[in-house]
């Protein structure tokens, strides 16, 4: 029975194109006689379609179906940490998928133990430390988002207790994290407003308007520059390390655009440049590698100069071009295609994978 249920799944997932990073399910025998099986599931429509194939088989009657998210838990949830790591399973030793940061919401979909397991807004799934998490009503959310009409400007920045150099520290926050800010308390610093309700003060260097405007080539190679030299971090989507995939995600939702979070699912939307070779690129779109075209692994953003940016190593631009000096065989020999990102999305929604290298 057990082999029939993970085949199904299996299955299911594989027609419906998705896996376990958009899709948890998980079977277990349940104790004391094992004669009943619960197959956990985050999406209906899959659930349904597993307990149909499995409906005729021997023993049927003992599977379970259990619809996340389970009862109980708040419809959203906040991250209250200034970054929070995403992990594949609930416990610190297992490996880091992706980082949400402060002001993020996420849907709960089931506790175990100190870890909720969640959503992420663009779909990914994975495990949080409950520490990181605080509950939220989508009004809360909403309301917050409305008022929320600044964001941290540089990579990482500080909020402290009074308008002073030498104030205690409220909070560390990265670039990006939205803010209430108030009147201008003293030179050069403003009234905070974190979305969990700490109040404190930034400098105003520190802040910048949220805007809601198309990005450009341009805008996003300003913003991708702002990492160079950052480490290569897999599963980091913050300025505390990036891996490859999590770094252009972090650059286009900073520009209005919420892409998915795996390289090879950012590989799938948009069109597809038909280029005859290096010379040929387009500020703005993305350059995709691996073996082959469908077994993409690395991901990098075309800039006006002709190189790219990506994190490899450290966040870097190279070229796929034999007479630039920042040319990098290796990534030259494994090139793929180009495709310039699809329509826009709000950055507060929708679809998601994992890291790539």
């Amino acid at each position: 029975m057990l082999d029939v249920i993970h085949r199904a799944i299996a299955d299911v997932l594989q027609e419906r194109g998705l896996d376990q990073r958009v899709c948890y399910t998980r079977v277990t025998v349940v104790p004391p006689d094992g004669t009943a099986v619960d197959v956990e599931c985050s999406d209906p429509r899959v659930a349904a379609e597993v307990q149909q194939r499995v409906r005729s088989v021997p023993g049927a009657e003992g599977v379970r179906l259990v619809v996340l998210p389970a009862p109980g838990l708040p419809d959203t949830a906040l991250v209250a940490s200034a970054v929070a790591d995403v992990r594949r399973d609930p416990s610190h030793r297992s490996e880091l998928v992706s980082q949400a940061i402060h002001g993020d919401a996420v849907t709960p979909l089931k506790a175990e133990g100190d870890w909720t397991l969640v959503r992420l807004d663009d779909d990914y799934i994975g495990w949080i430390r409950d520490w990181h998490l605080r509950p939220w009503s989508r009004q809360a959310r909403d309301a917050f988002l409305t008022r929320a009409g600044h964001r941290v400007r540089p990579n990482h920045a500080v909020v402290v207790t009074a308008p002073a150099a030498n104030a205690m520290p409220v909070a560390e926050l990265v670039v990006g994290t939205p803010l209430v800010c108030g009147e201008v308390p003293g030179r050069g610093w403003v009234a905070a407003t974190l979305a969990d309700g700490r109040e404190g003060f930034v400098r105003r260097a520190d802040v910048e308007k949220r805007s809601r405007r198309r990005p450009t080539p341009a805008a996003l190679e300003a913003t991708g520059l702002r990492f160079l030299g950052i480490p290569y971090l897999w599963g980091g989507s913050t300025p505390n390390g990036f891996d490859c995939s999590g770094l252009i995600q972090r650059v286009f939702r900073l520009n209005g655009l919420l892409l998915p979070r795996d390289s090879d699912m950012q590989a799938r939307l948009g069109e597809e440049r038909q280029i005859s070779g290096p010379g040929d690129l387009v500020p703005g779109d993305l350059v995709f590698f691996g073996r082959s075209r469908e077994a993409i692994t690395h991901v990098g953003l075309v800039l006006s100069g002709g190189g790219f940016l990506h994190s490899y190593g450290q966040v870097v631009v190279n070229s796929l071009d034999k007479s630039d000096a920042r040319y990098s065989d290796r990534l030259a020999s494994i090139w793929q295609f180009t495709r310039r990102p699809g329509a826009p999305k709000s950055p507060s929604r929708r679809r998601k994978p994992a890291p790539g290298t």
